[in-house]
């Protein structure tokens, strides 16, 4: 098998602590597509195919996926090399409703010569042409120097048609996470945001209220939708009520993989303030009193400490 076939990186959220070398360096910013993430690739004239979470059986692929294996097995790839792409099997896929899928149902968004080696955007683009498939959009290439330029990128219309881009993809081939991949970030549209964020009111909460608001910001059926896509992508919903206990586990582990650092900031943003102040309960006294041993002769506050002492 290939250097090349592998998972994709781990994209995170914009301001993760993982992402803090990504603008370091000139990057890669595309469109965010609202599918499912499709590698494909032939190895030793091998096809093989695999979504986000699993590996597909080209013969027997997942419903959701057979028709995405019917046009890698069509295609001329390059062996050994790894090429990934974005799924539509129809213009709604996801959340968002497109005025088209992309042609073949498949758009290009990087290809991998070798372990973590990616093609640059113009020789991406040839290959892309080359395998008459769409590539996604190249927003810029370069340095970015400020958030500014990155919502600017959000008023561009989708390729596909129908809105503005849900979102933009930000990628550092250069420098590499924890996990020995590139790293790679996003940045979502408020106006499409997997979670339709309620009004955070964290002035002043009590403890249930601020819990509470957490379960109402991702208790969203939107959040219940993603879950389902990732199990349909493992090839775990069979479509019955069976498919219920898998989702339960799914959802949890779903805000915890995307969600965690958001939630540990809310809770420190509200938790802080009143440890703060209480850090202090009982200083006024106590240096007080210290201060008022001093006024005492050096001689009796040896004393003092010494029967103080424990024995």
């Amino acid at each position: 098998m290939s250097d090349s076939w592998h998972s994709y990186p781990s994209i995170f959220a914009l301001g993760h602590r993982a992402l803090a070398e990504l603008f370091l360096d000139p990057v890669v910013v595309q469109e965010k597509i609202d599918g499912s993430q499709f590698s494909m690739g032939r190895f030793g004239g091998e096809l093989r195919c695999r979504s986000k979470g699993a590996q597909l059986v080209v013969d027997a692929p997942e419903k959701m996926f057979q028709r995405a294996v019917e046009v890698a097995a069509s295609l001329d790839l390059h062996d050994g090399w790894t090429y990934r792409t974005e799924y539509l099997r129809v213009s709604k896929h996801n959340a968002l409703a497109y005025d088209r899928v992309p042609e073949k149902h498949l758009i290009l968004f990087d290809a991998n010569p070798g372990h973590e080696e990616y093609l640059a955007p113009v020789a991406l683009a040839e290959e892309g042409a080359r395998l008459r498939l769409e590539v996604v959009p190249l927003l810029h290439w370069g340095s970015v120097g400020s958030m500014e330029e990155i919502t600017r990128f959000l008023e561009t219309t989708s390729i596909l048609g129908g809105q503005k881009i849900e979102g933009i993809v930000v990628k550092n081939y250069a420098r590499f996470g924890l996990d020995k991949k590139a790293l790679m970030g996003k940045y979502v549209s408020e106006k499409f945001k997997e979670v339709h964020a309620l009004e955070w009111k964290l002035g002043n909460p009590k403890a249930g209220d601020i819990i509470a608001q957490m379960i109402d910001r991702y208790r969203t059926p939107a959040r219940w939708q993603k879950a389902l896509q990732h199990l349909a992508e493992r090839g775990g919903v069979e479509g019955s009520p069976r498919d219920i206990g898998p989702l339960i586990r799914e959802v949890p582990e779903d805000v915890e993989r995307e969600c965690a650092d958001e939630i540990r900031e809310a809770l420190w943003t509200w938790a802080w303030p009143k440890i703060r102040r209480g850090l202090n309960a009982g200083l006024p006294e106590w240096y007080k009193s210290s201060l008022a041993e001093q006024a005492f002769p050096a001689a009796v506050r040896a004393d003092n400490e010494e029967e103080d002492a424990p024995s």
